[in-house]
């Protein structure tokens, strides 16, 4: 099955149960789509189950649904080389226009009033705790920079079990911030998930609106660019997060103008760390 993937769908497609055929129509027919969808995305698309989607991948050898996403991508990833073929491309010009792109449909995508409560909760919060795994953990990590600018007590991790450990102690009136570009990494989902069971308020950050991490969270705030197996950490989802931390940032800012005196105060305190 590690060759001729989609070939080899089409010929077993009419043999396989309605849900799993369901299922294998719904990839044949969109398998670029396929590649940013969830299981949970993939199911309701095609009508089917997630139980159905997980059966699908393991009858035609494969571990799971990532395991699957996996071998598509690199299928179509060929076959896209193979068109491109003799065509020079201008990759920095590509990546300016996609970032473009992914930076314009975050815009359309966030939800103003969910952008205002979250910062609510992050201005209020005795103490706020960011997880992020892999690249995700870059947003976290950008996300807690920008708080230390503005005075807010918080922590960044990318250790699993710290950040589990921290949602395990977690008490009312702390918030969560976690980061997936998935919304399915087990790691983020399992913080998440301890987080709110203590208490916690959890605001997750994703670039697919239907997932497990987003079912979870009390709000979540949506980034363009969903990345694919073969794109993790692709510059074009990472820049559609950053855009969701600063408009938190702003927003702080502009609920509470002590926001802009205190990152006038650390600017201050570094001005004499530059030649």
């Amino acid at each position: 099955m590690a060759q001729a993937l989609i070939a080899t769908l089409r010929s077993l497609a009419s043999d396989m149960t309605p849900a799993l055929a369901r299922v294998a129509e719904t990839v044949l027919a969109h398998p670029e789509a396929a590649l940013y969808q969830s299981i949970t995305e993939l199911a309701e698309v095609s009508g089917s189950s997630e139980a159905s989607v997980m059966r699908f991948c393991r009858d035609q050898g494969f571990t799971g649904f990532q395991d699957f996403k996996l071998t598509l991508a690199k299928e179509l990833a060929t076959d896209q080389r193979s068109a491109d073929a003799g065509t020079p491309a201008d990759d920095i010009q590509r990546l300016v226009e996609t970032a473009v792109v992914a930076l314009r449909e975050t815009e359309q995508l966030i939800v103003r009033s969910d952008v205002e409560a979250a910062a609510r909760h992050l201005s209020s919060a005795t103490f706020i705790e960011c997880f992020g795994v892999a690249a995700s953990a870059i947003t976290a990590q950008y996300l807690a920079y920008k708080m230390s600018r503005i005075g807010r007590p918080c922590r960044a991790s990318s250790d699993a079990h710290l950040a589990v450990m921290a949602a395990g102690t977690s008490k009312p009136g702390s918030t969560h911030v976690v980061i997936s570009s998935s919304g399915s990494t087990i790691d983020a989902v399992r913080v998440a998930e301890v987080a709110k069971g203590n208490g916690g308020f959890v605001i997750g950050v994703s670039n697919r609106a239907k997932s497990p991490l987003v079912a979870v969270c009390d709000i979540a705030l949506i980034a363009s660019w969903p990345e694919t197996p073969l794109t993790g950490g692709a510059f074009q989802s990472k820049i559609s997060q950053l855009l969701i931390v600063d408009a938190l940032i702003g927003e702080m800012g502009r609920q509470d103008p002590s926001c802009i005196e205190m990152a006038a105060q650390t600017a201050g305190v570094v001005s004499d760390r530059s030649f």
